[in-house]
This record gives C-alpha cells, sequence and structure tokens, in this order.
C-alpha cells in the first residue's frame, strides 16, 4: 500500500511520521454533542483537559514502588543483568527489542489493582473532581465475553522509550464505542517529563468531524499496525502541547481530545505511565 507523509507540531518542534490506509473526512457534528461530556462541571471543560493533585489516599511514592516491583519480576527472566539497583527510567538499558515486546505482551491487557493502587480510591478522587459518580466499568460493555470488554479491575501501565516507535499516532479515543462517552486519566510513574510526556491538542474535543481527516482502523504508522485511526490533519492544525504532569498529579482528559504522537526525546530516559477510562455510574 502507498505510503504518504504527515506532520504536527509539539510546541514549537515538528515531527514528520509516514502512514498508510484510506482516508476521509467525517460528518458535519461534533461528536461530543451527542455523547457523554463528563467535564461539563470542571473549570477545563472548554480546554478538555486539566492537571489536577492526587490526594493522600493515592501516594506517588506507593505507585512507583508498585510500579517497579512489577516491571522488575515480568524482566527478570529476559535479562541477564543485576536488577538489584533497577530503575524504571533506565528500563531501555535492561531489555532490547525482542524482549522489550514480550514484556509488552504480558501487560496487554492491564495490571491488577492492588492496595498501593486502589480502584476504589482512584473512583472516588475522580468522582469528587468531576461532581459526577464515574466507575472503570463501562456498563455498555460490561459482558466478559463481549470483544470490547474492558477489565474494570485493571489499569493500563504504558512504555515508551527514549526515541522508540513506543506511541499511538495522534487520535480520539471516542473513535470506538468502548472508549467513548468517558474520560482519561494519565498519571506519571517515571521518565515523563517536558520530553515524554503525553501530548494533547486543546479544544480540540470540540473540533467537527468534517474539518477532521482520519484513516480507517488498522492503518499503519511508521510501518507499524495500529488500531486506533490515524488523525492526519485537523482545521484548525494539529498543535499539540505537553501539559506535563508532575509527580503526585494526574491529567485528566476528555475521550474526544485529540492526544496522541508522544515521542520520547529524552536521550537515556524510558517514560512509564498508569493510563486509565472512567465512565458515569
Amino acid at each position: 500500500m502507498k505510503q504518504s507523509k504527515t506532520s504536527y507540531k509539539i510546541g514549537n518542534k515538528s515531527y514528520s511520521f509516514k502512514y498508510s490506509g484510506k482516508t476521509f473526512f467525517g460528518n458535519n457534528e461534533v461528536l461530543l454533542d451527542r455523547q457523554d461530556n463528563l467535564l461539563e462541571k470542571t473549570p477545563f471543560n472548554k480546554k478538555g483537559y486539566g492537571i489536577v493533585k492526587l490526594n493522600k489516599n493515592i501516594s506517588y511514592k506507593n505507585i512507583k514502588t508498585l510500579v517497579e516491583n512489577i516491571i522488575k519480576k515480568k524482566i527478570k527472566k529476559y535479562t541477564k543483568k543485576n536488577l538489584r539497583n533497577f530503575k524504571l527510567e533506565k528500563y531501555h538499558r535492561y531489555i532490547d527489542l525482542e524482549n522489550h515486546y514480550k514484556v509488552i505482551k504480558t501487560i496487554s491487557e492491564g495490571v491488577e489493582f492492588q492496595k498501593e493502587f486502589s480502584r476504589k480510591k482512584i473512583e472516588k478522587l475522580l468522582s469528587k473532581i468531576l461532581s459526577i459518580n464515574v466507575t472503570t466499568l463501562n456498563k455498555n460493555f460490561k459482558n466478559k465475553n463481549h470483544k470490547y470488554y474492558l477489565d474494570p479491575k485493571r489499569f493500563f501501565l504504558r512504555i515508551v522509550r527514549p526515541n522508540k516507535n513506543d506511541f499511538n499516532p495522534p487520535h480520539r479515543d471516542a473513535y470506538f464505542d468502548n472508549h467513548a462517552n468517558g474520560v482519561n486519566i494519565y498519571i506519571p510513574v517515571a521518565g515523563s517529563n517536558a520530553k515524554s510526556s503525553l501530548p494533547v491538542f486543546p479544544k480540540s474535543h470540540r473540533i467537527s468531524e468534517k474539518n477532521v481527516l482520519r484513516t480507517s482502523l488498522n492503518s499503519k504508522f511508521n510501518n507499524l499496525k495500529f488500531s486506533v485511526p490515524l488523525i492526519v490533519k485537523t482545521k484548525p492544525k494539529i498543535n499539540l502541547t505537553r501539559p506535563n504532569p508532575r509527580k503526585g498529579q494526574m491529567m485528566i482528559f476528555s475521550s474526544n481530545l485529540i492526544h496522541g504522537g508522544g515521542i520520547n526525546d529524552n536521550e537515556d530516559l524510558t517514560r512509564f505511565s498508569i493510563e486509565l477510562r472512567f465512565w458515569r455510574v
């Protein structure tokens, strides 16, 4: 299939990537107008995202220790290096490409909540911030046998090595029925900074589909196949920013907000982050 090029900005820096797949503009509609807007009661509703603090019941230190112990256990059989002084930020020094994909496979369906990072506590905190009761269970896809079922007892762990294609292209989660009508959170765990944290396109949750050129499902981005439709261009032009939540903070954003394309521009830091979705109870 013929490849084309697309480009976008993160701040003042431009990035160009190759893609392939059928492209099309959508209908003259703002998807959020017919979906559940869980940000409607927040001060960042207009922007589509906000940075908030974790509370005393959700400790950044405990989260990082939990993730570090999980990853150490998973990579133990894939490296001969001594893990005594292992740090998440240096993950890429311990695992080669082949074994990295093996590690990714072990966490591809999520990681179970534990006492250090409790489902009940994060649901309670987010419900308070949104002034709407929310849960990690999508009631429209609660049947475990449904092909779009998302396990509410698990959170997603993202690993983005320095200068590697470990990230999704710019996209909207709301294009998927099992992701629509919700909000996402991004919690930095390690190596997340102004050069690596998740980029978002402010106010893009209100851009009409007639102004969004996107690919069909299972298109290729940098020669890798992605299930998410790649957003090739928009009007106004895609201009991403990295809000860069710090330790003890998280970013909340609409499932309709364009985000992704977050290459890790650090030279020697791997980024670890927790990503979760929530829906109205």
